[in-house]
């Protein structure tokens, strides 16, 4: 059954923008010489605003339905059984796609093929990432945003939907100097979203909802970044590394939309938030 949301959508997307977006107001200013931040002082206003997502969700899911559902929505943190392939995908599918995206180009004359990260230090990056790299930060509200868009919109639509969001809710980053998005041609980087959304939609929404498979994959996207250099910060500007991973995440993405049982069935038959449903 389709639960009864009270939080007008545009209420959470509201607090998800605004909080990101008034945070990072800052770290933009003081890079067109408006103001001056610290390096600490903006390290500070890009973590706050990273949050925006989890603040929005919380607070939208406890109007919905008061504590009970606060506990249903934090535990699908915690749903851990999920299909082998899904797991496969959440952990390797970025990482793989920017492994072959590099060493393309280190035959097309990009940079030489190498790794940035030993093995060593793969675990602690990792538990580094997922804890306050972003996937905790955001993949909570992001949850929370697919089961409302997919009130109005088949699932696949809703998906891609969320992934222009998800990609716009990063603009004011495109502005600070220094930082990855700065680098990033912002058509590129509306792909990678869109694509990488569909694939994570497709996780979540085949495991019983599983906020964890999105934590998964957003995590692993981010460690892919720092485990290549997907991205050129010199003055070539040559981000055929980060396009070609890109296109290859959409390729997987398209054939997902066009076979997979998520997407291919009715849209009332989809799933949302039950307020006290158990996890």
């Amino acid at each position: 059954m389709h639960p009864s949301f009270r939080t007008p959508v545009w209420f959470y997307f509201g607090l998800a923008f605004g909080i990101a977006w008034i945070a990072w107001l800052f770290p933009v200013l003081a890079s067109h010489g408006v103001l001056t931040l610290s390096p600490a002082a903006q390290l500070a206003c890009l973590f706050a605003g990273s949050f925006g997502p989890f603040v929005g969700a919380f607070v939208a899911v406890y109007r919905d339905g008061g504590w009970p559902a606060v506990r249903e929505f934090a535990g699908r943190a915690l749903r851990y059984r999920m299909g082998f392939v899904h797991f496969l995908a959440a952990m390797l599918l970025v990482p793989v796609a920017g492994g072959l995206s590099m060493w393309w180009l280190a035959s097309h004359g990009g940079p030489p093929f190498a790794a940035l990260v030993t093995a060593s230090h793969l675990p602690l990056l990792y538990v580094e990432l997922f804890l306050i790299g972003g996937s905790v930060n955001e993949e909570f509200g992001w949850a929370y945003a697919i089961d409302r868009l997919q009130q109005r919109h088949r699932l696949l639509h809703a998906a891609a939907w969320l992934g222009v969001i998800w990609g716009c809710w990063h603009i004011p980053l495109f502005f600070i100097t220094g930082l990855t998005q700065s680098f990033m041609p912002f058509w590129a980087f509306v792909i990678f979203t869109v694509a990488l959304r569909v694939v994570i939609v497709w996780g979540y929404a085949s495991n019983r909802q599983s906020i964890l498979v999105a934590l998964l994959f957003h995590t692993a996207s981010n460690m892919t970044f720092n485990l290549y250099s997907m991205v050129d910060r010199t003055s070539r500007h040559d981000e055929r590394g980060f396009i070609g991973a890109a296109l290859i995440i959409l390729v997987v993405a398209a054939v997902l939309a066009l076979t997979a049982h998520c997407y291919r069935r009715p849209s009332d038959a989809v799933v949302s938030i039950e307020t006290g449903a158990k996890s």
